[in-house]
Protein backbone atom coordinates (compact mmCIF):
# COMPACT_ATOMS: atom_id res chain seq x y z
CA UNK A 1 0.00 0.00 0.00
CA UNK A 2 1.14 3.35 -0.82
CA UNK A 3 0.25 6.82 -1.21
CA UNK A 4 -1.08 8.42 -4.42
CA UNK A 5 2.50 10.42 -4.94
CA UNK A 6 2.38 12.33 -8.65
CA UNK A 7 5.90 13.42 -9.90
CA UNK A 8 4.41 16.60 -11.55
CA UNK A 9 2.58 17.77 -8.29
CA UNK A 10 6.41 17.62 -6.82
CA UNK A 11 7.44 20.05 -8.96
CA UNK A 12 5.31 22.67 -8.33
CA UNK A 13 6.93 24.36 -5.56
CA UNK A 14 3.87 26.78 -4.88
CA UNK A 15 4.23 29.95 -3.48
CA UNK A 16 0.81 31.64 -4.45
CA UNK A 17 -2.08 31.50 -1.71
CA UNK A 18 -5.23 29.99 -2.05
CA UNK A 19 -7.85 32.12 -3.05
CA UNK A 20 -11.31 31.14 -2.59
CA UNK A 21 -15.06 32.72 -3.73
CA UNK A 22 -16.08 34.44 -1.37
CA UNK A 23 -18.68 37.07 -2.33
CA UNK A 24 -20.88 37.24 -5.14
CA UNK A 25 -19.77 38.16 -8.21
CA UNK A 26 -20.30 38.93 -11.92
CA UNK A 27 -18.22 37.81 -15.08
CA UNK A 28 -18.34 37.69 -18.73
CA UNK A 29 -17.03 33.58 -18.49
CA UNK A 30 -16.94 31.85 -15.92
CA UNK A 31 -14.48 28.43 -16.32
CA UNK A 32 -14.91 25.17 -13.94
CA UNK A 33 -11.77 23.45 -13.58
CA UNK A 34 -8.64 24.86 -13.14
CA UNK A 35 -6.58 22.17 -15.03
CA UNK A 36 -4.47 22.21 -18.32
CA UNK A 37 -8.14 22.85 -20.20
CA UNK A 38 -9.17 25.17 -18.02
CA UNK A 39 -5.99 27.25 -18.13
CA UNK A 40 -5.70 26.78 -21.94
CA UNK A 41 -9.34 27.96 -22.56
CA UNK A 42 -8.80 30.78 -20.31
CA UNK A 43 -6.02 31.67 -21.87
CA UNK A 44 -7.49 31.45 -25.07
CA UNK A 45 -10.03 33.79 -24.36
CA UNK A 46 -7.91 36.61 -22.23
CA UNK A 47 -5.60 36.64 -25.64
CA UNK A 48 -8.34 36.97 -28.25
CA UNK A 49 -10.85 38.76 -26.36
CA UNK A 50 -11.96 41.59 -23.88
CA UNK A 51 -13.61 39.41 -22.28
CA UNK A 52 -13.42 39.18 -18.18
CA UNK A 53 -12.84 35.54 -16.88
CA UNK A 54 -13.43 34.03 -13.51
CA UNK A 55 -11.79 30.31 -12.80
CA UNK A 56 -13.61 27.91 -10.56
CA UNK A 57 -10.99 25.18 -9.04
CA UNK A 58 -12.43 22.98 -6.31
CA UNK A 59 -8.95 22.42 -5.17
CA UNK A 60 -5.77 23.71 -6.28
CA UNK A 61 -4.56 24.89 -10.01
CA UNK A 62 -3.74 21.54 -11.47
CA UNK A 63 -3.97 19.03 -8.44
CA UNK A 64 -6.73 16.76 -10.38
CA UNK A 65 -6.08 15.08 -13.46
CA UNK A 66 -3.46 17.30 -14.78
CA UNK A 67 -1.57 16.58 -12.08
CA UNK A 68 -1.86 13.06 -12.19
CA UNK A 69 -1.63 11.90 -16.03
CA UNK A 70 1.15 10.26 -18.22
CA UNK A 71 2.79 13.85 -18.44
CA UNK A 72 2.81 12.47 -22.44
CA UNK A 73 1.90 14.63 -25.23
CA UNK A 74 0.16 12.54 -28.22
CA UNK A 75 -2.17 13.37 -30.94
CA UNK A 76 -4.19 10.55 -31.64
CA UNK A 77 -7.45 9.07 -30.16
CA UNK A 78 -8.25 5.77 -28.43
CA UNK A 79 -9.84 4.93 -30.84
CA UNK A 80 -8.62 4.07 -34.52
CA UNK A 81 -8.44 7.10 -37.31
CA UNK A 82 -10.82 4.26 -39.53
CA UNK A 83 -13.71 3.98 -36.96
CA UNK A 84 -13.62 8.34 -36.98
CA UNK A 85 -13.97 7.76 -40.90
CA UNK A 86 -16.49 5.88 -40.56
CA UNK A 87 -18.53 7.69 -38.37
CA UNK A 88 -18.12 11.05 -39.37
CA UNK A 89 -17.17 10.91 -42.55
CA UNK A 90 -13.43 11.22 -44.21
CA UNK A 91 -13.24 15.34 -44.57
CA UNK A 92 -14.69 15.56 -40.81
CA UNK A 93 -12.81 13.34 -39.39
CA UNK A 94 -9.07 13.94 -40.63
CA UNK A 95 -9.81 17.83 -40.00
CA UNK A 96 -10.71 16.51 -36.64
CA UNK A 97 -7.58 14.49 -36.44
CA UNK A 98 -5.71 17.55 -38.08
CA UNK A 99 -7.28 20.03 -35.51
CA UNK A 100 -5.45 17.92 -32.38
CA UNK A 101 -2.25 17.90 -34.28
CA UNK A 102 -2.62 21.66 -34.67
CA UNK A 103 -1.95 21.73 -30.79
CA UNK A 104 1.86 21.47 -31.12
CA UNK A 105 1.71 24.33 -32.73
CA UNK A 106 -0.60 26.32 -30.49
CA UNK A 107 1.63 24.92 -27.80
CA UNK A 108 4.67 26.43 -29.02
CA UNK A 109 3.12 29.63 -28.88
CA UNK A 110 1.99 29.49 -25.37
CA UNK A 111 5.32 28.92 -24.58
CA UNK A 112 6.35 31.68 -26.82
CA UNK A 113 3.94 34.52 -25.57
CA UNK A 114 3.88 33.78 -22.00
CA UNK A 115 7.67 33.29 -22.03
CA UNK A 116 6.77 29.90 -20.06
CA UNK A 117 10.06 28.09 -18.60
CA UNK A 118 8.25 24.66 -18.38
CA UNK A 119 10.44 21.82 -20.05
CA UNK A 120 9.24 20.66 -22.90
CA UNK A 121 10.63 17.43 -24.70
CA UNK A 122 9.59 16.01 -28.53
CA UNK A 123 10.95 13.33 -30.51
CA UNK A 124 9.72 10.37 -32.44
CA UNK A 125 7.26 8.16 -30.52
CA UNK A 126 6.67 4.06 -31.06
CA UNK A 127 3.61 1.96 -30.55
CA UNK A 128 4.59 -1.65 -31.02
CA UNK A 129 2.15 -4.10 -32.80
CA UNK A 130 1.96 -7.70 -32.19
CA UNK A 131 -0.50 -9.28 -34.67
CA UNK A 132 -1.67 -8.95 -38.22
CA UNK A 133 -5.30 -7.68 -36.88
CA UNK A 134 -3.44 -4.68 -35.15
CA UNK A 135 -1.57 -4.05 -38.28
CA UNK A 136 -4.13 -3.94 -40.57
CA UNK A 137 -5.85 -1.30 -38.35
CA UNK A 138 -3.07 1.05 -38.38
CA UNK A 139 -2.72 0.34 -42.47
CA UNK A 140 -5.93 1.29 -42.51
CA UNK A 141 -5.37 4.58 -40.56
CA UNK A 142 -2.50 5.46 -42.53
CA UNK A 143 -4.93 4.83 -45.90
CA UNK A 144 -7.39 7.50 -44.29
CA UNK A 145 -4.28 9.77 -43.79
CA UNK A 146 -3.31 9.23 -47.03
CA UNK A 147 -6.44 9.98 -48.65
CA UNK A 148 -7.19 13.10 -46.75
CA UNK A 149 -4.02 14.57 -48.46
CA UNK A 150 -4.21 16.91 -45.12
CA UNK A 151 -2.51 14.26 -42.65
CA UNK A 152 1.41 13.31 -42.56
CA UNK A 153 1.46 9.75 -43.11
CA UNK A 154 2.62 7.56 -39.72
CA UNK A 155 6.02 5.42 -40.18
CA UNK A 156 4.84 1.95 -40.22
CA UNK A 157 8.17 -0.92 -40.02
CA UNK A 158 7.25 -4.80 -40.18
CA UNK A 159 9.45 -7.29 -39.87
CA UNK A 160 10.94 -8.91 -42.55
CA UNK A 161 10.99 -12.25 -40.63
CA UNK A 162 6.85 -11.99 -39.67
CA UNK A 163 4.63 -14.53 -40.25
CA UNK A 164 1.87 -12.48 -41.25
CA UNK A 165 3.55 -10.49 -44.23
CA UNK A 166 2.32 -11.96 -47.13
CA UNK A 167 -0.96 -11.71 -45.80
CA UNK A 168 -1.27 -7.96 -45.84
CA UNK A 169 -3.53 -6.73 -48.38
CA UNK A 170 -1.69 -4.82 -51.46
CA UNK A 171 -3.91 -1.82 -50.78
CA UNK A 172 -1.43 -0.89 -48.33
CA UNK A 173 1.80 -1.84 -49.93
CA UNK A 174 2.43 2.06 -50.65
CA UNK A 175 2.25 2.88 -46.62
CA UNK A 176 4.81 0.55 -44.79
CA UNK A 177 8.42 -0.69 -45.28
CA UNK A 178 10.24 -3.80 -44.03
CA UNK A 179 13.32 -4.02 -41.97
CA UNK A 180 14.80 -6.67 -39.94
CA UNK A 181 13.40 -7.50 -36.53
CA UNK A 182 15.96 -6.69 -34.35
CA UNK A 183 15.43 -2.79 -36.14
CA UNK A 184 11.63 -3.59 -34.67
CA UNK A 185 13.31 -4.33 -31.35
CA UNK A 186 15.49 -2.02 -30.89
CA UNK A 187 13.00 0.96 -31.66
CA UNK A 188 10.82 -0.58 -28.76
CA UNK A 189 13.70 -0.87 -26.79
CA UNK A 190 12.53 -4.54 -26.22
CA UNK A 191 13.85 -7.92 -26.50
CA UNK A 192 10.42 -9.20 -26.39
CA UNK A 193 10.30 -10.96 -29.99
CA UNK A 194 5.94 -10.91 -30.15
CA UNK A 195 6.53 -7.38 -31.27
CA UNK A 196 7.25 -7.83 -35.21
CA UNK A 197 6.21 -4.30 -36.02
CA UNK A 198 6.32 -0.60 -35.10
CA UNK A 199 4.26 2.64 -35.77
CA UNK A 200 6.22 5.78 -35.41
CA UNK A 201 4.57 9.62 -34.93
CA UNK A 202 5.52 12.83 -33.07
CA UNK A 203 5.03 12.57 -29.53
CA UNK A 204 5.98 14.66 -26.42
CA UNK A 205 6.27 14.79 -22.44
CA UNK A 206 6.08 17.70 -20.58
CA UNK A 207 4.79 18.30 -16.59
CA UNK A 208 1.41 19.80 -17.51
CA UNK A 209 0.60 20.48 -14.02
CA UNK A 210 3.63 23.35 -13.98
CA UNK A 211 2.89 24.42 -17.14
CA UNK A 212 -0.88 25.27 -15.99
CA UNK A 213 0.24 26.52 -12.85
CA UNK A 214 2.87 28.77 -14.43
CA UNK A 215 0.40 29.94 -17.44
CA UNK A 216 -1.82 30.89 -14.47
CA UNK A 217 0.75 32.80 -12.81
CA UNK A 218 1.46 35.08 -16.13
CA UNK A 219 -2.29 35.40 -16.49
CA UNK A 220 -2.92 36.84 -13.32
CA UNK A 221 0.31 39.49 -13.86
CA UNK A 222 -0.88 40.16 -17.40
CA UNK A 223 -4.66 40.37 -17.25
CA UNK A 224 -4.86 41.50 -13.63
CA UNK A 225 -7.48 43.45 -14.91
CA UNK A 226 -9.75 40.88 -15.93
CA UNK A 227 -8.89 37.66 -14.95
CA UNK A 228 -9.65 36.36 -11.55
CA UNK A 229 -8.96 32.65 -10.04
CA UNK A 230 -10.54 31.35 -7.15
CA UNK A 231 -9.56 28.00 -5.92
CA UNK A 232 -10.93 25.72 -2.96
CA UNK A 233 -14.17 26.80 -4.23
CA UNK A 234 -15.73 23.78 -5.93
CA UNK A 235 -19.13 24.04 -8.10
CA UNK A 236 -22.42 22.14 -6.44
CA UNK A 237 -24.94 23.34 -8.84
CA UNK A 238 -25.08 25.53 -12.43
CA UNK A 239 -28.39 26.98 -12.79
CA UNK A 240 -28.80 28.20 -16.81
CA UNK A 241 -30.96 30.95 -18.14
CA UNK A 242 -31.66 32.65 -21.32
CA UNK A 243 -28.83 34.48 -21.24
CA UNK A 244 -26.82 33.43 -18.34
CA UNK A 245 -25.69 31.12 -15.88
CA UNK A 246 -25.36 31.45 -12.33
CA UNK A 247 -22.64 29.23 -10.67
CA UNK A 248 -23.02 28.14 -6.89
CA UNK A 249 -19.56 27.72 -4.64
CA UNK A 250 -19.12 28.05 -0.89
CA UNK A 251 -22.73 29.82 -0.42
CA UNK A 252 -21.58 32.12 -2.89
CA UNK A 253 -22.82 32.83 -6.89
CA UNK A 254 -20.75 33.58 -10.23
CA UNK A 255 -22.77 35.06 -12.63
CA UNK A 256 -21.83 34.98 -15.78
CA UNK A 257 -23.08 35.20 -19.88
CA UNK A 258 -20.86 32.04 -20.66
CA UNK A 259 -20.27 28.73 -18.65
CA UNK A 260 -17.77 26.71 -20.08
CA UNK A 261 -16.87 23.56 -18.38
CA UNK A 262 -13.74 22.00 -18.31
CA UNK A 263 -13.25 19.56 -15.61
CA UNK A 264 -13.22 15.52 -15.15
CA UNK A 265 -14.81 16.16 -11.62
CA UNK A 266 -18.51 16.34 -13.72
CA UNK A 267 -20.40 13.69 -10.86
CA UNK A 268 -19.68 16.76 -8.33
CA UNK A 269 -22.38 19.21 -9.73
CA UNK A 270 -25.64 19.23 -11.16
CA UNK A 271 -26.89 21.69 -14.18
CA UNK A 272 -30.09 22.99 -14.08
CA UNK A 273 -31.81 24.09 -17.20
CA UNK A 274 -33.91 26.80 -16.44
CA UNK A 275 -34.59 27.26 -20.01
CA UNK A 276 -35.06 24.21 -22.23
CA UNK A 277 -35.40 20.10 -21.82
CA UNK A 278 -32.80 18.88 -18.84
CA UNK A 279 -29.40 18.50 -19.72
CA UNK A 280 -28.10 17.48 -16.20
CA UNK A 281 -29.32 13.46 -16.87
CA UNK A 282 -27.42 13.65 -20.29
CA UNK A 283 -24.56 15.19 -19.86
CA UNK A 284 -23.31 12.93 -16.46
CA UNK A 285 -24.53 9.69 -19.19
CA UNK A 286 -22.13 11.21 -21.65
CA UNK A 287 -18.85 10.95 -19.74
CA UNK A 288 -17.79 8.18 -17.62
CA UNK A 289 -14.91 8.12 -15.29
CA UNK A 290 -11.61 6.15 -15.45
CA UNK A 291 -9.16 5.69 -12.58
CA UNK A 292 -5.71 5.50 -14.55
CA UNK A 293 -2.33 3.88 -12.63
CA UNK A 294 0.96 4.80 -12.72
CA UNK A 295 4.39 4.42 -11.74
CA UNK A 296 7.49 6.31 -12.41
CA UNK A 297 10.98 5.27 -11.14
CA UNK A 298 14.63 7.04 -11.96
CA UNK A 299 17.83 5.91 -13.98
CA UNK A 300 21.03 7.53 -15.13
CA UNK A 301 20.69 10.24 -17.66
CA UNK A 302 22.24 8.78 -20.30
CA UNK A 303 19.75 7.84 -22.64
CA UNK A 304 17.14 10.44 -24.75
CA UNK A 305 13.80 11.34 -23.88
CA UNK A 306 11.20 8.75 -25.39
CA UNK A 307 7.53 7.44 -25.40
CA UNK A 308 6.50 4.11 -26.57
CA UNK A 309 3.40 2.00 -26.55
CA UNK A 310 2.57 -1.52 -26.17
CA UNK A 311 -0.88 -2.61 -27.99
CA UNK A 312 -2.53 -5.44 -26.21
CA UNK A 313 -4.40 -8.33 -27.92
CA UNK A 314 -7.32 -6.83 -28.01
CA UNK A 315 -7.95 -4.02 -31.14
CA UNK A 316 -10.93 -2.55 -29.67
CA UNK A 317 -9.66 0.84 -28.07
CA UNK A 318 -11.82 0.18 -25.12
CA UNK A 319 -12.33 -3.04 -24.89
CA UNK A 320 -8.10 -3.63 -22.70
CA UNK A 321 -5.94 -1.18 -21.79
CA UNK A 322 -2.54 -0.59 -23.76
CA UNK A 323 0.41 -0.19 -21.58
CA UNK A 324 2.55 2.67 -22.24
CA UNK A 325 5.98 3.91 -21.17
CA UNK A 326 7.87 7.27 -21.31
CA UNK A 327 11.67 8.47 -20.46
CA UNK A 328 12.29 12.11 -19.83
CA UNK A 329 14.96 13.98 -17.92
CA UNK A 330 13.99 14.66 -14.28
CA UNK A 331 15.29 16.54 -10.85
CA UNK A 332 15.82 13.99 -8.73
CA UNK A 333 15.67 16.72 -6.20
CA UNK A 334 11.80 16.68 -6.50
CA UNK A 335 11.66 13.05 -4.82
CA UNK A 336 9.54 11.65 -1.88
CA UNK A 337 10.50 12.46 1.37
CA UNK A 338 14.00 10.75 2.38
CA UNK A 339 14.93 10.41 -1.33
CA UNK A 340 16.61 13.66 -1.94
CA UNK A 341 19.51 14.56 -4.27
CA UNK A 342 20.16 17.31 -6.31
CA UNK A 343 21.36 15.89 -9.52
CA UNK A 344 19.11 15.55 -12.93
CA UNK A 345 17.98 11.38 -13.56
CA UNK A 346 15.54 10.01 -16.37
CA UNK A 347 12.41 9.58 -14.95
CA UNK A 348 10.58 6.04 -16.12
CA UNK A 349 7.43 6.37 -16.43
CA UNK A 350 4.81 2.93 -17.05
CA UNK A 351 1.27 3.59 -16.62
CA UNK A 352 -1.41 0.74 -18.53
CA UNK A 353 -3.82 -0.42 -15.66
CA UNK A 354 -7.60 1.02 -15.30
CA UNK A 355 -10.61 0.98 -13.26
CA UNK A 356 -13.99 2.32 -14.75
CA UNK A 357 -16.06 3.89 -11.85
CA UNK A 358 -19.50 3.10 -11.90
CA UNK A 359 -20.17 6.30 -10.04
CA UNK A 360 -16.81 8.89 -10.73
CA UNK A 361 -18.47 11.09 -7.73
CA UNK A 362 -17.02 8.61 -5.16
CA UNK A 363 -13.12 8.94 -6.52
CA UNK A 364 -10.79 10.67 -3.90
CA UNK A 365 -7.04 11.11 -4.53
CA UNK A 366 -6.77 10.06 -1.48
CA UNK A 367 -6.96 6.64 -1.99
CA UNK A 368 -4.03 4.19 -1.51
CA UNK A 369 -2.22 2.84 -4.41
CA UNK A 370 -2.72 -0.84 -4.09
CA UNK A 371 0.14 -3.31 -4.23
CA UNK A 372 -1.58 -5.28 -6.54
CA UNK A 373 -1.23 -2.53 -9.30
CA UNK A 374 2.15 -1.69 -8.68
CA UNK A 375 3.16 -5.79 -9.37
CA UNK A 376 1.06 -5.81 -12.43
CA UNK A 377 2.77 -2.51 -14.13
CA UNK A 378 6.60 -4.08 -12.69
CA UNK A 379 5.54 -7.01 -14.42
CA UNK A 380 5.30 -5.45 -17.59
CA UNK A 381 8.06 -3.35 -17.38
CA UNK A 382 10.69 -6.53 -16.77
CA UNK A 383 8.42 -7.97 -19.61
CA UNK A 384 9.04 -5.21 -21.92
CA UNK A 385 11.50 -2.70 -21.24
CA UNK A 386 15.07 -4.32 -21.65
CA UNK A 387 16.69 -1.44 -19.36
CA UNK A 388 14.30 -2.50 -16.64
CA UNK A 389 16.42 -3.64 -13.12
CA UNK A 390 16.93 -6.77 -12.84
CA UNK A 391 15.44 -7.20 -9.31
CA UNK A 392 12.60 -5.31 -8.07
CA UNK A 393 11.80 -1.70 -9.04
CA UNK A 394 12.25 0.88 -6.68
CA UNK A 395 9.21 3.17 -7.99
CA UNK A 396 9.74 7.01 -6.69
CA UNK A 397 6.24 7.55 -7.58
CA UNK A 398 2.97 5.65 -7.53
CA UNK A 399 0.19 7.60 -8.57
CA UNK A 400 -3.93 7.75 -9.99
CA UNK A 401 -5.89 10.01 -11.47
CA UNK A 402 -9.49 10.32 -13.03
CA UNK A 403 -10.44 10.60 -16.48
CA UNK A 404 -12.71 11.34 -18.25
CA UNK A 405 -14.57 9.49 -21.54
CA UNK A 406 -16.86 10.58 -23.26
CA UNK A 407 -19.30 7.47 -24.93
CA UNK A 408 -17.76 8.05 -28.50
CA UNK A 409 -13.98 8.60 -27.14
CA UNK A 410 -14.02 11.73 -28.80
CA UNK A 411 -13.79 15.31 -26.66
CA UNK A 412 -16.66 17.67 -26.32
CA UNK A 413 -15.77 21.04 -27.32
CA UNK A 414 -18.80 23.75 -27.98
CA UNK A 415 -21.65 24.86 -27.03
CA UNK A 416 -24.42 22.64 -24.95
CA UNK A 417 -27.19 22.67 -28.25
CA UNK A 418 -29.85 22.91 -25.08
CA UNK A 419 -28.77 26.38 -23.96
CA UNK A 420 -25.40 27.69 -25.43
CA UNK A 421 -25.00 29.66 -22.52
CA UNK A 422 -23.00 26.13 -21.42
CA UNK A 423 -20.39 25.04 -22.86
CA UNK A 424 -17.48 22.15 -22.77
CA UNK A 425 -14.16 21.83 -23.31
CA UNK A 426 -14.07 18.00 -21.41
CA UNK A 427 -13.48 14.67 -21.72
CA UNK A 428 -9.60 13.88 -21.85
CA UNK A 429 -10.13 10.51 -23.10
CA UNK A 430 -7.02 9.03 -22.04
CA UNK A 431 -4.88 11.61 -24.38
CA UNK A 432 -6.25 14.78 -23.15
CA UNK A 433 -3.19 17.85 -23.29
CA UNK A 434 -3.26 18.63 -27.32
CA UNK A 435 -7.12 18.50 -26.98
CA UNK A 436 -7.23 20.57 -24.46
CA UNK A 437 -5.14 23.33 -26.20
CA UNK A 438 -7.04 22.87 -29.18
CA UNK A 439 -10.23 22.80 -27.12
CA UNK A 440 -9.39 26.12 -25.76
CA UNK A 441 -9.18 28.08 -28.55
CA UNK A 442 -11.93 26.96 -30.51
CA UNK A 443 -14.10 27.64 -27.01
CA UNK A 444 -12.24 30.95 -27.71
CA UNK A 445 -13.15 31.66 -31.67
CA UNK A 446 -16.73 30.98 -30.73
CA UNK A 447 -16.88 33.23 -27.54
CA UNK A 448 -15.48 35.89 -29.75
CA UNK A 449 -18.41 35.42 -32.08
CA UNK A 450 -16.31 33.88 -35.12
CA UNK A 451 -18.03 31.41 -37.11
CA UNK A 452 -16.35 28.20 -37.08
CA UNK A 453 -17.18 25.08 -38.98
CA UNK A 454 -18.92 22.16 -38.20
CA UNK A 455 -17.05 19.63 -36.43
CA UNK A 456 -16.69 16.04 -34.87
CA UNK A 457 -15.86 17.63 -31.51
CA UNK A 458 -19.77 19.11 -31.30
CA UNK A 459 -21.83 18.36 -28.79
CA UNK A 460 -25.53 16.93 -29.80
CA UNK A 461 -28.42 17.56 -28.69
CA UNK A 462 -29.87 15.60 -25.59
CA UNK A 463 -27.48 12.52 -25.46
CA UNK A 464 -24.46 14.74 -25.97
CA UNK A 465 -23.00 11.57 -28.04
CA UNK A 466 -20.88 13.34 -30.70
Amino acid sequence: MAPNQSPWLAQLNRTRPVTALSDNIATDVAIVGGGIAGIMTAYFILRDTDKKVVILEADKVAHGATGHNAGQITSYFERPLSTLVEQFGLDMATRGQEAIESGWALLDTVHEEANLTTNMYRFTGHAGVTTLEQLLVHLENNWCRSESRRLDLESILVAEEASYLKQIPAKYVNLYATLPHRDILALMETRNTAYTAVVSYQKGCTNSALLAEELAGYMLAMYKDRFVLYEGSPVSNVVLGEHEGVLHSLKHTVTAQRVILCTNGFENFTITNEHGRDINGGFHHAVQGTVGYMAGYVEPLNRDPVAISYFPKSIAYDDEPYYYLTRRPHDVGDLPAGRQETHQHNLVCIGGPEKKLDDAAIYSREEIYEESIRDEIDMFLHANYEHAADQHTQYAFLWHGLMGYTTSGVRLIGPEPLNSVLMYNLGCNGVGILPSIYGGKRISEIVAGKEVEPSMFDPKESTMDV
